[in-house]
């Protein structure tokens, strides 16, 4: 059984050289080494790996004779341990391989036997590890992963307010990532995603569309660089400065192009123990207009003929405390400020005359409808203008966390979340919050998480276009809503993961206050679940 292993073990290699050689011979012209030298290196990497290989089976064959001959001895019915170290091991084996007459095999040579399976087990994890880190690591780039199945189901019945909604689907997510450090202080990170190119908050693709192939696109790309490990900066598409996949602020799909920067400060307390300044800074559109148009649709965004466009901007500046209250208890507190510059851009892009002059003279070519998340309130039906003059949108949020409560033989990490928002450049439907009580956490078989999350958003509270569209499905603002969450590890690297939604609507229409929203309140309760598969590699 042990030969077999190792002649595994010594097919993986063999098939993880290949497939480095493949990568080398078939990578960018601009790496360092030649291919000859690639290839060079990559042999002599084998040949270390045959001899290693060749001198473990030798080991294991020659200590499983010895175990052979051992058990074949009659043992009796209870072994004590004894000492396995190497003198004691050395005194216990048998000088010779000659035959010997059949004895009862004593507590030392039995445990002589467990240590030795013990040692080869060890050799063999190890050797299956390394293989496994060279598969992995290819030239000094990171591979990883994710794909995801999801069945997806939205209903509402309809009445006066608000028709039907029913709208059941099968779903898929592709992600893949590569990271590669080069110099001592700089990292490169890209991941390729499915995502439908019309939609911000998801990179889920449909089964439709006939058997037409689904794009695959850049969803992060970004180079960090950290001169030492408390300071870091960031330039490129990315995840925003503080998201934290809870739901309120940001939906886990989004990313922003722009800059981050990070500062990690040590405090001389137990209960405060760091503090972390973030910014973030990103560019949400570039409508390169320096003198307006009579008839151009950005003036139904509020801006005036013969004036210059500027550019819609987010600055997200804010701290983050952590601490430890105890032996089992650490902390969180933070404090943030999102500020939205030109606005108003964001809400035309969602419209039908002003995605094609936000958004596709952006991204080079032509969409055929505009981004989905919808949700504020609008000066009017379906405008460009928010009814919020500004979005001046101020956070708190404080995270207890139990290091993990012990069942039986499994960790469950136990947390209460807890975040307010306000949005300061408005006087009314301004304000958000949510709370969120998560125990336990998938990392192998049989692990399990539960998650229960009660959140509100009003209308002028968040931006929509760019909050969660599971937790707000149809829209995503102006809700009020209860969210359940239980997931089950099927294996180290697979979940399945269910999520229900229970959706109301907070205001309806008021024109005297200049307060239109898409879905008023008064519509039916609206209903959706999530049942997903997650596999990561």
């Amino acid at each position: 059984m042990r030969i077999l292993q190792s002649f595994l073990l010594h097919f993986l290699t063999a098939a993880a050289g290949l497939l480095v050689f493949n990568a080398v011979i078939l990578g960018s012209p601009q790496e360092e080494m030649s291919v000859k030298e690639a290839i060079a290196a990559l042999q002599a990497r084998i040949d270390r790996q045959d001899k290693q290989i060749e001198a473990l089976m030798q080991t294991v064959a020659s200590q499983q004779q010895v175990i052979d001959r051992i058990r074949r001895r009659p043992g009796p019915a209870a072994v004590q341990t004894v000492s396995t170290n190497p003198a004691a091991v050395a005194e216990a084996l048998p000088a010779d391989t000659a035959p010997e007459p059949a004895q009862p095999a004593s507590a030392g040579e039995l445990a002589v036997v467990e240590a030795l399976q013990q040692q080869q087990n060890t050799v063999i994890d190890d050797l299956t590890k390394k293989v496994e880190a060279a598969t992995a690591n290819i030239a000094g780039f990171r591979l990883s992963g994710d794909f995801r199945f999801r069945a997806d189901v939205q209903a509402r019945s309809s009445n006066a307010v608000a028709g039907p909604l029913q709208n059941i689907r099968s779903r898929y997510r592709v992600r893949f990532n590569l990271d590669k450090d080069f110099e001592p202080k700089f990292r490169f990170h890209l991941q390729l995603s499915t995502a439908p190119p019309a939609t911000q908050t998801t990179n889920d693709q449909d089964f439709g569309a006939m058997a037409i192939k689904h794009p695959f696109s850049i969803a992060e790309a970004y180079l960090d660089f950290h001169p030492t490990s408390r300071v870091s900066l960031r330039g490129g598409r990315m995840e925003e400065a503080f998201a934290d996949n809870m739901r309120l602020l940001w939906d886990d799909d989004v990313r922003f192009n722009g800059f981050q920067q990070v500062a990690n400060v040590p405090l001389q307390s137990k209960v405060f123990k760091n503090i972390e300044f973030r910014a973030g800074e990103y560019f949400l559109s570039n409508p390169n207009v320096q003198i307006l148009a009579a008839n151009s649709p950005f003036v139904a965004a509020g801006y005036q003929p013969g004036q210059k466009v500027r550019d819609a901007n987010l600055f997200h500046p804010g701290v983050i405390v952590t601490g430890d209250l105890g032996m089992r208890w650490s902390h969180q507190a933070i404090a943030d400020i999102q500020l939205y510059r030109n606005q108003n851009q964001i809400q035309l892009s969602s419209t039908a005359a002003g995605f094609p002059v936000v958004i596709n003279n952006t991204i080079g070519f032509m969409l055929s409808a505009p981004p989905s998340a919808v949700g504020n309130a609008t000066t009017t039906p379906g405008g460009a203008i928010y009814t919020a003059g500004r979005y001046q949108i101020a956070r708190l949020a404080y995270r207890i966390q139990d290091r993990g409560l012990k069942f039986g033989q499994r960790e469950m990490p136990l947390f209460f979340d807890f975040q307010v928002a306000r949005n300061a450049g408005t006087h009314a439907q301004r304000d958000a919050m949510m709370a969120s009580v998560n125990l336990g956490a998938v990392r192998q078989l049989g692990d399990v998480r539960f998650l229960y999350q009660y959140a509100i958003k009003d209308a002028n509270s968040i931006i929509a276009q760019f909050t969660d569209d599971d937790l707000g499905t149809g829209v995503t603002t102006n809700i009020a809503v209860h969210a359940i969450r239980f997931d089950l590890g099927l294996s180290r690297s697979l979940q399945w993961q269910n999520l229900l939604f229970l959706q109301n609507e907070r205001r309806p229409n008021n024109p005297a206050q200049n307060f239109f929203v898409p879905l008023q309140r008064g519509a039916n309760l609206t209903y959706r679940y999530l049942g997903q598969l997650s596999f990561s590699f």
